[in-house]
């Protein structure tokens, strides 16, 4: 586990493609012999860096971890990616009729839930964000599937919140969710590697970025 938390902070900080074998066991602190005895390259790395947060890693995995070709390293990486990055409390709701009485409780809860996930996946999200940067093919996994779901999710439900309580215009559900998951990205991720961060703990972060969204998506409608 320290090995695939070595390589997250690695390619958080360089990307995938300038990481390189060494920095990684520079980082865990082993040789890279050592590091040649648990996987066979960067890309079992990466996979395992998108596993960890998951508990999806094995514990009797056969030793060296094998680096899976490029396509069947992004199809696995779609696979897990899509399998864990759910929100419980979106897909709740979006199963649920809307009701004006629970709308702002519902809203804190699918908002809550979306601060845990990315909290719980600071790192490896960060090593994944740093290595689309200079890869199209990781990009595309990355933003235009992996994002898109949330995004997509966040708008069918804010579609629904606004036809109980109407959004001030020229806010749209598609504008207020992708304003939302901005909104919580950086409280529960970015925050942590601006140079002059806020001096606040998670707990207290989580409620800022929930009375953010969910303030900011009271508002009753601008009269013309």
């Amino acid at each position: 586990m320290a090995i695939v938390d070595a390589a997250t902070e690695v390619f958080a900080e360089r990307g995938f493609a300038a990481a390189q074998m060494v920095d990684v066991a520079r980082a865990a602190r082993v040789s890279v012999g050592t590091l040649y005895n648990y996987v066979e390259g960067k890309g079992a790395l990466l996979l395992l860096c998108a596993e960890r947060p998951f508990g999806d890693i094995a514990e009797g995995r056969t030793l060296p971890v094998a680096t899976p070709d490029r396509a069947e390293l992004l199809a696995r990486l779609g696979k897990t990616l899509a399998r864990h990055v759910r929100v419980a409390a979106l897909d709740r709701a979006l199963d649920e009729p809307a009701r004006p009485g629970n709308r702002d409780a519902q809203l804190r809860d699918v908002i809550g839930g979306l601060f845990d996930l990315l909290a719980a996946t600071r790192v490896a999200a960060d090593a994944m964000e740093r290595s689309a940067q200079e890869a199209p093919d990781l990009a595309e996994l990355f933003y235009r599937r992996v994002r898109v779901q949330i995004l997509d999710q966040l708008t069918e439900y804010l579609t629904r919140v606004a036809g109980v309580r109407p959004l001030a215009p020229p806010l749209t559900p598609e504008l207020a969710a992708r304003s939302a998951l901005e909104v919580v990205t950086w409280w529960a991720r970015h925050r942590h590697r601006d140079p002059a961060p806020p001096r606040l703990d998670d707990a207290h972060a989580r409620e800022v970025a929930i009375a953010l969204v969910v303030n900011s998506l009271a508002a009753k409608p601008v009269e013309p």
